[in-house]
């Protein structure tokens, strides 16, 4: 007779397993979420055009978060295997060819976006108060990339070693003080100049560096595997290519996605100084909804990798069909709560009524499809990377993002001019219909287990 247990989705095990890596990254990434939305508050007291402005040239801030995501999940493919594995060796060299690689890019595009800021600000609109609003916010804003990437490798690296409270606690405390630092600045408190979204774009650079300062001292007390890692800086040869051929894809994914969802919000930038303003408001709601199944997605990408690294290959796959069946049901549940709570939400904002009239219609839409539109993310981050499949997601996002919803946006947005609900619409249904369409057989497939480990001993050897 069959075991019914053994034949349970979800058992107490899974939850057990899960559960404690899930809550502390969803805690930490709500609580990041609640002070952007007060930042977002404060700087909506300025005007839809500031809100807009700041929210367009976040655009920028998100391209190099990607960066930074991709640089440090091509890591994550390594860590998470070697952990289960027990290849610490292997850990420090994979966080070794990540970081040498993440900190000059940080140096670099700082510099670039703090001394041209107007450039990329033109890129993004064609709008001349935007322009010139969202360039004062980029020219103190863009000091924070090169904080932003440290904090991100020092985080992966950790919770790819099932170490999240670090994480959580440091980056809790940097957000916290972003807040504190926006009301001073931007509104001139405490004896200092009232400076607008210069003062944001300041508060942001500082708090960047708080973060990874905050886990490095504690790392260098608590003397842990963060620490351990930076020998690994001194031990890449031989690795290092091996690294970036398997990391490199994940990267690309990320720049590549990122860059499409700049192209089309720079459709959005055209489309209306409200509809911007409206969709700036909208997401910044939706990272917090988000914030669930970040959690989620982290804490599968950290038990699949484990047991793939260990060559335990039936409770990968099994683990990550309680993933995915997961999904769906949070975004039931997620989705319910935005809809009933769009309108008090939305009503803290500084908005004309069409402004918030059109973030609650984004919140609506966002509601019911958030459960599909997150089963592609879990299944690219959370499992196919975690089992060593790279690609993939490269191959998928490439496809859809490129030959569907940039030119689908164009079209609609600049040629036919369809109204700016209905062209969102129109991104998002097409986005979670291909996505899944290519993604889901692949998953059943189980060709995403790809183990790292043997690659890793043959770097050894050289």
């Amino acid at each position: 007779m069959c075991d019914m247990k053994k034949q349970r989705l979800f058992d107490r095990a899974f939850f057990r397993e899960m559960l404690p890596l899930a809550i502390p990254i969803a805690l930490q990434n709500l609580l990041m979420a609640s002070f952007r939305l007060v930042d977002t508050l404060m700087i909506g007291q300025l005007g839809d055009t500031s809100i807009a402005a700041v929210g367009l040239a976040g655009n920028i801030s998100f391209l190099i978060e990607l960066i930074a995501f991709g640089m440090a999940s091509g890591s994550a493919v390594f860590i998470a295997q070697y952990y289960g594995a027990k290849n610490e060796d292997g850990i420090h060299r994979a966080f070794g060819a990540s970081f040498v690689s993440i900190v000059p890019f940080g140096i670099i595009i700082s510099i670039l976006v703090a001394f041209s800021p107007s450039f990329f600000m033109t890129l993004l609109t064609d709008s001349p108060d935007m322009i010139a609003e969202g360039s004062r916010y980029l020219s103190t804003a863009a000091f924070s990339y090169a904080g932003l990437m440290i904090t991100q490798q020092f985080c992966t690296t950790l919770r790819s070693t099932e170490r999240v409270k670090l994480p959580m606690i440091a980056t809790s405390i940097s957000a916290a003080m972003n807040a504190v630092l926006n009301y001073i600045f931007i509104f001139g408190k405490l004896g200092f100049a009232a400076m607008g979204v210069m003062g944001a774009g300041l508060a942001t650079s500082i708090c960047s560096f708080i973060s990874p300062l905050i886990i490095f001292g504690v790392s260098l007390v608590q003397k842990n595997v963060l620490i351990r890692c930076f020998g690994g800086i001194l031990r890449l040869k031989g690795f290092f290519t091996m690294f970036w051929k398997r990391a490199l894809p994940v990267l690309s994914n990320e720049l590549l996605w990122s860059l499409s969802i700049v192209f089309i919000n720079m459709v959005f930038g055209r489309m209306g100084d409200d509809n911007y303003a409206a969709l700036t408001i909208f997401r910044t709601v939706e990272n917090i909804a988000f914030v669930f199944f970040v959690g989620v997605c982290n804490s599968c990408n950290i038990l699949v990798g484990k047991r793939i690294g260990a060559g335990n290959f039936d409770g990968g796959k099994r683990i990550a069909k309680q993933f995915m069946a997961l999904t769906p049901i949070m975004g039931l549940i997620v989705g319910a709560v935005v809809i009933l709570l769009r309108v008090p939400i939305v009503n803290l904002f500084e908005s004309t009524e069409a402004t918030k009239h059109t973030a609650q219609m984004l919140l609506i839409m966002y509601g019911i499809e958030i459960g599909v539109r997150n089963i592609p993310y879990i299944s690219v981050v959370g499992i196919f990377r975690a089992g060593g499949d790279t690609r993939i997601g490269l191959i998928g996002d490439v496809v859809t993002n490129y030959g569907l919803l940039v030119p689908l946006v164009a079209v609609c947005g600049l040629v036919f001019k369809l109204p700016f609900l209905w062209t969102y619409l129109l991104m998002i249904c097409v986005d979670d219909l291909a996505k899944c369409i290519i993604y889901l057989p692949h998953f059943r497939s189980n060709k995403w287990i790809k183990p790292v480990a043997d690659m890793g001993r043959t770097a050894e050897l050289q």
